[in-house]
């Protein structure tokens, strides 16, 4: 058993939402309103319960990353006869916040649950699900299906699996192409701010590794990336940035 290894993985302005809902007797609905449930505040109670689950995410769930928390909120809407939560959870990390966001949305109806079940015994966790996630690759990433790549020079195999990966076509030869991969010097209008990110982020995880880096540019209406030599370095700039080729 492992974590996912996230460690080469760039830093990202992630969100995730999610929804849950608890059905309950309209009598039992009525005393929530009325704040006449023995136990307390049922709204403001699984308010707080959820936010203090998002805090211990990392915690509760043996294989989740602890992360850093940058806002979350609950917003919970009540009708007839169920309770609605509504979670929001943002922050700047390598992996993504959705098991934060469920995990609030799950202790939130878990308390809710806890706090009528004196009064209510047909209460139903009907559903807790997703909603949206924005930040990671599967929102700004973008395969290279359906473009040519050239690789040349060392590591070829190291960085042909990377691209077959990602949904390219291996180019042999003179063979036509969108994308020019090569460990040798290239000519190329460089991408010069664009190189400075990724060199700082492959800094930031190899210091001892990096030397010439990595160089990103155009040539004849073609992108060229210019890779290090190096099999470590190969291997962050794809696991970080190899979900960008596709855009560039």
């Amino acid at each position: 058993m492992r974590t996912v290894d996230v460690s080469l993985k760039p830093i990202t302005l992630r969100l995730a939402k999610a929804y849950g809902r608890i059905s309950l007797k309209k009598e039992t609905i009525r005393r929530i309103l009325d704040g006449t449930v023995p136990k307390g505040d049922v709204l403001s109670a699984c308010k707080v319960a959820g936010l203090m689950a998002v805090k211990r995410t990392g915690e509760l769930l043996p294989f989740c990353h602890p992360i850093p928390l940058e806002h979350a909120e609950l917003d919970v809407k009540v009708s007839e006869n169920r309770l609605e939560v509504f979670s929001l959870v943002l922050g700047t990390s390598k992996t993504g916040y959705e098991m934060e966001a469920l995990t609030a949305v799950s202790v939130a109806l878990l308390t809710v649950y806890d706090m009528c079940k004196g009064l209510d015994d047909s209460m139903v966790i009907e559903e807790v699900k997703l909603l949206e996630k924005f930040g990671g690759k599967s929102q700004w990433g973008k395969t290279l299906d359906g473009k040519g790549v050239l690789i040349k020079g060392e590591f070829e195999e190291l960085i042909k699996d990377h691209v077959l990966k990602l949904g390219g076509k291996v180019v042999e030869g003179d063979g036509h192409f969108d994308l020019l991969i090569s460990t040798h010097e290239e000519d190329m209008q460089e991408f010069s701010g664009l190189s400075a990110v990724i060199n700082n982020h492959l800094f930031s995880v190899l210091p001892t590794e990096l030397k010439e880096g990595v160089r990103v540019g155009r040539k004849d209406g073609r992108t060229v990336v210019q890779l290090q030599p190096s099999e470590k370095l190969i291997k962050a700039f794809f696991e970080g940035f190899g979900g960008l080729l596709g855009n560039w």
